[in-house]
């Protein structure tokens, strides 16, 4: 087991005193890992949930939502199927290929903001110029 000298204040000194005091730790340094152990856990446990696994993701989904995927996933099998793919031969291609598909994406994603903030100027009543 390798072994540190770890600095720490006089508040968190007399809390590991107090631990080992009331016996459910037989020293500072089981305090210590135990400390370090539950913030492993937590790190752990933190990282799940910023990157959720497919399952989590699933469970928060209504029937409907699920349904809409079942259909988008079916449909491209059947571009595959049909041939209606595009293969990536390196990670030079698959970089330029990711670029064009966010800038398509970001153009469309625009459009849809002009139309809306259009539609809600149309839909504005007209101000009277008493």
């Amino acid at each position: 087991m390798g072994q540190m000298n770890v600095s720490v204040t006089d508040r968190l000194a007399g809390f590991v005193r107090k631990k080992v005091r009331t016996g459910q730790y037989n020293s500072a340094s089981e305090v210590v890992r135990e400390a370090l152990r539950r913030m492993e856990e937590e790190d752990a446990r933190a990282l799940r949930l910023a990157k959720p696994a497919a399952e989590d993701i699933l469970a928060d989904l209504d029937a409907e939502q699920l349904d809409a995927i079942r259909r988008r996933v079916h449909t491209g099998i059947d571009d595959i199927a049909a041939g209606r793919f595009t293969e990536i031969e390196n990670a030079e291609r698959l970089s330029t290929f990711a670029g064009h598909i966010k800038t398509e994406g970001r153009k469309f994603l625009d459009s849809q903001v002009r139309i809306g903030s259009s539609r809600s100027v149309k839909s504005r009543p007209a101000r009277s110029r008493a």
